[in-house]
């Protein structure tokens, strides 16, 4: 994956699955489920497999040597229309339409994503303020050192109207100021943020920081008027190493997430 990437364990891919819902939904093969940072292609065969329909897959990874890999484990597992795609994510996306003659990021019902945590380089071969495809003219441009919050608007720029979204990000978006306070103002005035969950610590092959799982929800987002904070940080199983999510810790966090329980 690439720098600041770190793997996502499988439970919090599970997690991730169900809480966006696409296992209870009415699905189809028109139904689409994107990853723009897609690593090996784990989460979105993860999500697929939810799907009580086989769903069309597509996904963006800029590493050649793991987006290679993603095709091979989408033909591996049963998934040989999946569009994977080599390149940048937010300075080259690959997932495009056209709308009256002008390029305009594709949309999807569903996006998973484990995005590079707070990306450095984020902004390398854009212009944030003249961005093309409006990621940035109405929540706000993030800060140059800070990328998490480029990932997330660029998700929430690739959803339908009715879409759904899950995003794992450092705990830091949950409390830097300046321009990400702004962009967090906004995407709650705007009802996109549905759910946050906190996640215990030393989860992520890599890292020992704890991270979040932000679910977005577009549809309903106008008349949505709180957001469900989860902390999840002492539901694990302690490792030598690292730290694991137990099958009942899974099972309590959705419980309380589809219950909205205190």
């Amino acid at each position: 994956k690439s720098k600041g990437q770190f793997y996502t364990p499988a439970e919090v891919s599970r997690i991730m699955a169900k809480i966006i819902g696409i296992g209870g939904a009415h699905t189809t093969n028109a139904t689409t489920v994107y990853d723009p940072t897609c690593g090996s292609g784990s989460l979105l065969l993860k999500v697929g497999d939810e799907a009580s329909a086989k769903v069309t897959l597509y996904g963006q990874e800029k590493d050649s040597a793991t987006s290679g890999l993603a095709r091979m484990n989408m033909i591996l597992h049963d998934n040989p229309t999946a569009e994977i795609r080599q390149g940048n994510t937010l300075a080259d996306p690959k997932f495009k339409a056209d709308l009256n003659g002008q390029d305009v990021l594709k949309t999807f019902d569903y996006v998973v994503a484990n995005p590079p945590f707070s990306d450095k380089r984020w902004s390398t071969g854009i212009d944030p303020l003249n961005d093309p495809y409006g990621r940035f003219e109405t929540f706000g441009v993030p800060p140059a050192k800070q990328g998490d919050f480029a990932y997330l608007l660029h998700i929430i720029r690739s959803l339908k109207s009715t879409g759904k979204a899950a995003c794992i990000l450092p705990h830091g978006v949950l409390f830097r100021g300046n321009a990400e306070a702004d962009i967090r103002k906004n995407l709650i005035r705007h009802g996109y943020i549905k759910g946050i969950i906190g996640l215990p610590a030393n989860l992520f092959y890599g890292t020992g920081i704890p991270a979040s799982v932000l679910v977005i929800n577009k549809d309903g987002a106008s008349q949505r008027k709180s957001v469900l904070f989860i902390n999840a940080d002492r539901e694990y199983k302690e490792g030598k190493n690292q730290n694991s999510l137990r099958p009942e810790d899974i099972e309590k966090i959705e419980q309380v997430y589809r219950g909205k329980r205190e």
